[in-house]
């Protein structure tokens, strides 16, 4: 066998040991989470809310690993979107996540709020 083959061979059979000893193994990693940086548009920050409960993401997609879920009508600050305005980039500012920026899709998101 070739060092090759048995590298390939060593890597399998780890694998396996770990799948048989109760362990996971990644076999593709989770997109990477991204900020501000994948913004495509920046918008006038505006508060707005969740129309519906909705998964927070690290990234503009589904692809993005979910921080968790924000409440229906959970109040948010949008700062801007990507994907032609179908992301948006906030930060949570109320409930579990208070604080916390992340993803939503836009499409769950209310019209502007009036702030005073």
């Amino acid at each position: 066998m070739t060092k090759h083959r048995i590298a390939a061979r060593l890597a399998s059979v780890a694998a396996v040991g770990a799948v048989v000893a109760g362990g996971t193994v990644a076999l593709a990693p989770a997109a990477s989470a991204v900020g501000s940086s994948a913004c495509t548009k920046n918008v006038a920050d505006y508060d707005s809310q969740t129309d519906t409960t909705v998964n927070f993401r690290t990234g503009p997609g589904t692809g993005y690993t979910a921080k968790g879920t924000v409440p229906s009508s959970t109040e948010v600050r949008v700062y801007c979107t990507a994907k032609g305005g179908a992301w948006a980039y906030l930060k949570v500012t109320e409930g579990a996540h208070k604080g916390k920026t992340g993803w939503i899709a836009d499409k769950w998101l209310a019209v502007p709020m009036q702030t005073s």
